[in-house]
């Protein structure tokens, strides 16, 4: 290397380095390939910042860049100029916009990429289709080449570490692909099985890549038809469940973003639940998502299962996303019946989906004997066997004061749904009240 080229490198001028890069396109004496790291390694410096970024690149020089990613170059001078654009693009939403290397990527590697280039690959195309955009069908043609030729690849490779961040990419770019390109591009019928195998390989944990291959399933309007036939329905479900339950039992229910993060998995239930025409199906969903008898020596919502977090989920604020879907999948399972729905998770938990849709409850629904369900013996409120509320109270630990209070609470709270319309039905406090299963305290 002259010390002219020296000299640029040390200093980490942007603008040098970018000169280097074009004039040694039509150099006469090309520079070797270890100038050329040596230059996009200082050059990659500059791309990890927004202000060097917006400052440093603008659409020539990242096509300067593009042509230095072509597989005709030397893997490691391709790799470091990908990874470039791959930080600028994220940095920047002007490049993003005024840059589409999605036609010459998708052509260039739907033949095959090592994992190393599939990842920054993958990345540039994501944040490419990020934005708004018409492509030819030759182009589409050529993601779902390029999308199918990786998926397959995972789903029949070993899927350890290294892998993982790539397979993660390639399953965001089909998201993408999925939400903006759907009508036009090829049908991704044949990625379905090869993402079926994946996920069912993966470990039973919601991270960032079985969250990618959820999502994708999820996108897929044909899935439940390629996927969850009959025959293997209850290995796949089996094993979601696994996923969800896992996902929730080693995660704080106030942890940020974790509402987002389960949403899709939830959603896929749900998909699956109501297109299911099978009795087994139906009724596995059910013991998974509605507590058991046996928990219901204790308020539901109390225990340790499945069927509790979720009950836990849909009264926490910050789970808007996730509550809604939980509710509603509870209202399709209990056939669209308020008497089951009231039945299966208490009217505690069922009020504020009663009321926020609207839902007419009939005047009986909260007497304490329910016809046709096995609830003669059941507090319709908290869903507990009345002959266990005595051994485990939650108000066993409260003063007479505080208990006062409580009923006091509940007391002004049904008069409210009264006075909402929601139901027109003795209020339950006052009966309790009025039949001596609650004590007025002197003053």
């Amino acid at each position: 290397m002259n010390n002219s080229k020296t000299v640029s490198i040390s200093r980490g001028e942007a603008s040098s380095l970018i000169k280097l890069l074009i004039g040694n396109t039509s150099a006469s004496q090309k520079l070797s390939n270890d100038e050329l790291l040596a230059i996009l390694t200082s050059l990659k410096v500059e791309a990890r910042e927004t202000k060097k970024v917006t400052r440093t690149f603008t659409k020539e020089s990242l096509d300067v860049l593009v042509d230095y990613g072509s597989i005709s170059n030397a893997l490691e001078i391709r790799l470091e100029a990908l990874r470039i654009i791959a930080n600028a693009l994220l940095l920047s939403p002007d490049l993003r916009e005024q840059l589409d290397v999605v036609p010459i990527m998708a052509q260039q590697y739907k033949k095959g990429a090592s994992t190393d280039e599939e990842l920054v690959v993958g990345r540039i195309m994501f944040l490419s289709t990020m934005q708004p955009r018409t492509y030819e069908a030759d182009v589409l043609k050529g993601l779902h080449e390029y999308i199918l030729l990786h998926i397959t690849r995972h789903s029949e490779g070993d899927l350890c570490g290294s892998s993982l961040p790539a397979l993660t990419e390639t399953c965001k770019l089909l998201f993408n692909v999925l939400c903006k390109f759907s009508d036009d591009s090829p049908s991704y019928e044949d990625v379905i099985r090869p993402l079926s195998t994946i996920i069912k390989r993966l470990p039973r944990t919601l991270n960032s890549v079985s969250r990618a291959v959820i999502s994708c399933l999820l996108k897929l309007p044909c899935m439940l038809n390629v996927c969850f036939t009959d025959g293997a329905t209850m290995e796949q479900l089996e094993m979601l469940f696994e996923v969800l339950d896992n996902a929730i039992r080693t995660q704080s229910l106030d942890t940020p973003g974790f509402d987002d993060s389960i949403v899709p998995l939830l959603l896929l239930l749900s998909n699956i639940f109501t297109s299911a025409h099978n009795e087994d199906v139906t009724e596995y969903f059910k013991t998974m998502i509605f507590p058991s008898e046996k928990e219901r020596c204790r308020p539901l919502g109390a225990s340790s299962s499945l069927a509790s977090h979720l009950l836990q989920i849909t009264t926490k604020p910050t789970f808007m996303k996730s509550r809604e879907v939980i509710f509603q999948l509870m209202w399709d399972a209990s056939d669209r019946d308020v008497r089951k729905f009231i039945y299966h998770i208490g009217f505690g938990y069922a009020i504020g989906y009663i009321v926020n849709h609207k839902i007419a409850v009939p005047d009986d629904v909260l007497r304490e004997n329910m016809d046709k369900y096995p609830s003669d013996n059941i507090n319709v409120v908290t869903g507990q066997r009345l002959d266990t509320e005595d051994q485990f109270s939650p108000l066993a630990n409260m003063t007479d004061e505080e208990k006062e209070r409580e009923a006091e609470r509940l007391l002004v709270l049904f008069e409210r749904i009264r006075a909402n319309g929601v139901i027109n039905v003795e209020n339950p406090i006052r009966t309790a009240v009025e039949s001596g299963r609650f004590q007025v305290l002197p003053d």
